[in-house]
């Protein structure tokens, strides 16, 4: 149950949730790399790779667009402040996709990995290079990881607290947001707090080696396609 709320993973037969989990994660890095550094002309297509993924696996778009007030109103934000300084529109529109899709890219690895299994696949790689401590610091990356969905329902939570206290978002547009992102930021960090005193309570050993998901030939067909996309877009960004 608490994985279930800190990680918003949902169990569902589909190719995502048997890839093993470095996979995604090699796929969601490359993606992230690739589209943040395009130019505005191939962000437009380059949408397209998640939001196709996202319908194929039924995402959920109504829960996630109701939780997902944090990351629209940055994106708001950042298209506002894109257009101001360059004052084009299309570049603003562009960077402002760009974000919102690897938001989206981000979202599609936790609703289709299990946290325990990302930190034991992703130890398990590490420990090949610096032994044990690998295991640790997949741990700090998984719970770093977590803070995504937790950052998703504190927004959405103090988003509605305020609207039913009767707080305007339009009057003063500037104040609201600060006074949104302080509470988040409060929150997040009270949150963070209880998760890590859980796990110390628990006893969990970070650098204990764990059993991990066995790599299949789509794994590694994915993994090559994604780094191969990586070396042409250095090699063209250089040409």
């Amino acid at each position: 149950m608490a994985e279930a709320m800190i990680f918003h993973y949902r169990d569902a037969d589909n190719v995502l949730v048997r890839l093993n989990p470095n996979t995604k994660l090699v796929a969601l890095l490359a993606y992230s790399a690739i589209v943040s550094s395009a130019p505005a002309s191939a962000v437009f297509p380059l949408i397209l790779i998640p939001l196709g993924v996202a319908f194929a696996i039924k995402l959920p778009w109504r829960t996630y667009l109701k939780e997902s007030i944090f990351f629209i109103v940055i994106a708001v934000l950042m298209a506002m402040t894109s257009f101001v300084s360059q004052r084009d529109v299309v570049v603003a529109l562009s960077s402002t996709l760009s974000f919102l899709s690897m938001v989206l890219a981000s979202i599609l690895l936790t609703d289709t990995t299990m946290p325990d299994e990302l930190s034991r696949s992703l130890g398990s790689a590490l420990s090949h290079i610096i032994g044990k401590s690998g295991y640790a610091l997949s741990a700090v990356f998984e719970i770093t990881l977590s803070m995504i969905p937790l950052i998703i329902d504190s927004t959405i939570g103090i988003f509605e607290a305020r609207k039913a206290r009767g707080a305007s978002f339009i009057a003063h547009p500037i104040k609201a947001v600060s006074e949104l992102s302080v509470s988040i930021l409060s929150d997040l960090l009270d949150k963070a707090e209880i998760y890590i005193d859980a796990l110390y309570s628990r006893g969990y050993d970070a650098s204990k080696r764990r059993s991990a998901m066995p790599y299949r030939i789509c794994d590694a067909v994915i993994i090559a396609v994604s780094l191969i996309a990586v070396v042409v877009n250095i090699i063209m960004e250089v040409l």
